[in-house]
């Protein structure tokens, strides 16, 4: 019971203390905007998305048109 307590007060303490220290941090410096241009990773791809996406498109109809519409019973 005495382990549950002290364990208790501990992370009391250092939630207290701790949001302490981050309010009593320093300011950051002022950021720097960035370049529009270069801010997105995947910059470019369109084609390969764009053939990606008509690949798909052509699987979906390709599956749809193959369908016989066998609408037999399975059950004897």
């Amino acid at each position: 019971m005495i382990i549950r307590k002290t364990i208790a007060g501990v992370a009391a303490a250092g939630l207290i203390f701790g949001s302490t220290a981050a309010a009593a941090a320093p300011a950051p410096a002022e950021r720097g905007g960035s370049n529009v241009s270069s801010s997105e990773e995947f910059a470019g791809t369109g084609t390969f998305t764009l053939l990606l996406g008509l690949l798909i498109l052509a699987g979906i109809i390709g599956v749809i048109a193959s369908n016989d519409n066998d609408d037999l019973p399975t059950s004897p």
